[in-house]
Formats: structure tokens, sequence, C-alpha cells
């Protein structure tokens, strides 16, 4: 743990854990964990920067809005054809009815745009609330690998 901030491989070389207070300053280390994680299956940049980003907007909606001083979790994992994330808190959570389909409030608007930005970065999206017992935000990208991506770059 150094000064708040937790990670592991997990049970294997294709699964991360990071855990952080709901502290925003830890943010950008958990990206660059991610990132860094990532770009160990040579995944395409523009996918990962798509997906890094909207693990970002979960990471922060979870420090925003749990209402706790209990850790963040962020688990990543790598699996044949895709990356997934799960953004987990113990907050405050919401009544889970089904989110509404959800388009980006107009441009200049400060809030509201979390949940669109990870519905349109991500192909996989799903949340995942109890009230009084937290939220988990599952994120996920279909993978093109580098050297596919440079096949037909070729072709």
């Amino acid at each position: 743990m150094l000064d708040g901030f937790t990670f592991d491989s997990g049970a294997s070389a294709r699964t991360l854990k990071v855990r952080i207070p709901p502290n925003a300053r830890f943010g950008r280390s958990v990206r660059q964990e991610v990132l860094s994680f990532a770009d160990k299956f040579e995944i395409d940049q523009d996918e990962l920067d798509e997906f890094i980003f909207a693990v970002g907007e979960a990471l922060a909606n979870a420090i925003e809005h749990s209402r706790s001083t209990d850790v963040i979790e962020v688990r990543c994992q790598v699996e044949d054809d895709k990356i997934l994330a799960t953004i987990i808190d113990s907050g405050s959570g919401f009544d889970g009815t089904p989110l509404p389909n959800v388009t980006l409030p107009p441009e200049f608007s400060e809030r509201g745009r979390g949940l669109p930005i990870m519905r349109r970065c991500t192909d996989i999206f799903a949340v995942h609330s109890v009230p009084g017992r937290g939220t988990a935000v599952v994120l996920g990208r279909y993978l093109r690998r580098k050297n596919d991506t440079e096949e037909n770059d070729v072709a």
C-alpha cells in the first residue's frame, strides 16, 4: 500500500485488482495501472484509450456519488476476446431499476455526462446497485489485437 493505493495482480497474470480510498487524487494512478496492465496484452491503442476513459468516468462517479469512506475497488481482466473492468463501491447505492437510454446533456453542461460516455466508449456496459449497499459498474471492450490492425493497414 502506497499512501492509500494498493494493487495486486490477482490470481493470474490476466487479472488486476486496485483498491483506493474514495479520493479523486488516486484517479490518475488507477488509470495508469489499468493502462500498464492492459498494454501487456497488445490491445489496439484506440480501443484502450476509450476503455481507459470509460474506467475513469466510472471511477469518478464512484468517488463522487458513493457517499462512503470505504475503499473503491477496480478489477480488470483480459479474456481471449475482451477486456473487462468492474468498479465497485460500498456506498449509498440507488434503486436498481433499469437505467434509461441516457443521451449526452447540452454541450456546456457540467453534469450528467458519465453514463452516456461510458456507454459510448464500451461494448459491454452494466450497472448493478443496491440502496445502502453500493454500486458495481461493469465495462468492457471486444478486442482487436495490434497485429490484426497492422495487417489490415497493409492490405
